[in-house]
């Protein structure tokens, strides 16, 4: 078992862990884990966000019964896989800026701390104002909160994280800069073998997770993300009612 050692409310829709799995030390810039909660659970991608001698931190947006069920009961996970996936391609580009969505801010920070040690300028855009506390001690040249996409000039590269939608259109904005991307992919076995993550030039989990933008067939996997949502919103209805029950007999 890995105890979660802190689990920090960030905002209502996500929380930050600190996870006690000494394997995952070696984790770089981009990487994700597996996580397990219980010996059925599903297994969830989450990426690194920063790694310390015998644990390391990831930030968990909650939207499904899975990922409600580590919030409200979690204490330690059953199964923890990874590092996974190759890291982000970390070089000298120059002047970097970051888009990132949701619970892409946490890979975007760690990724922005790579490139920012390597001495590239880097400008984070963050779209999701609520997740602020997060940057608040970090070093980069710049940092803005938005909730319009704009484009911006001069930049020798384009990361981007945490929305396919965004991702499709910085693409279109940027088209004649280059531009590193993690596209969001169900993810089920993490190994190749369920082909289930694919994109266009290969696998998310072994290939990727960061691809150049302009090789991902964006309508494809936009129509994808939809393809368990039916399954999801039945489980997270029944671990409400499980939840419910919980809360019922712990009161009387």
């Amino acid at each position: 078992m890995f105890d979660i050692l802190s689990k920090e409310q960030i905002s209502q829709d996500f929380i930050l862990l600190k996870i006690h799995a000494p394997h995952i030390r070696h984790a770089k810039a981009g990487q994700f884990v597996l996580l397990q909660l219980k010996e059925h659970s599903e297994r969830i991608p989450v990426c690194v966000f920063e790694t310390f001698d015998n644990s390391f931190s990831c930030l968990v947006q909650v939207v499904g019964r899975s990922t409600l069920e580590i919030k409200e009961e979690g204490d330690a996970f059953y199964y923890i896989a990874g590092p996974l996936g190759k890291p982000f391609p970390v070089g000298n580009y120059g002047k970097v800026v970051i888009y990132s969505r949701g619970w892409g801010i946490a890979p975007a920070i760690s990724v922005g701390r790579a490139l920012k040690d390597l001495g590239n300028y880097v400008k984070m855009v963050c779209l999701d104002e609520s997740l602020s506390h997060l940057l608040e001690e970090e070093k980069f040249d710049e940092v803005v909160y938005q909730e319009n996409i704009v484009a911006y000039r001069g930049f020798d590269l384009v990361v981007s994280v945490g929305s396919n939608m965004l991702s499709k259109i910085l693409s279109q904005m940027y088209d004649s800069t280059p531009h590193i991307t993690m596209p969001v992919v169900h993810m089920l076995c993490a190994t190749g073998l369920c082909i289930t993550c694919r994109v266009k030039s290969g696998l998310a989990c072994t290939d990727g997770p960061w691809f150049e933008a302009k090789e991902i067939n964006w309508e494809d996997l936009l129509k994808r993300e939809s393809l368990y949502k039916e399954q999801e919103k039945l489980a997270l209805e029944e671990y409400k009612k499980v939840l419910l029950r919980k809360t019922t007999q712990r009161g009387g």
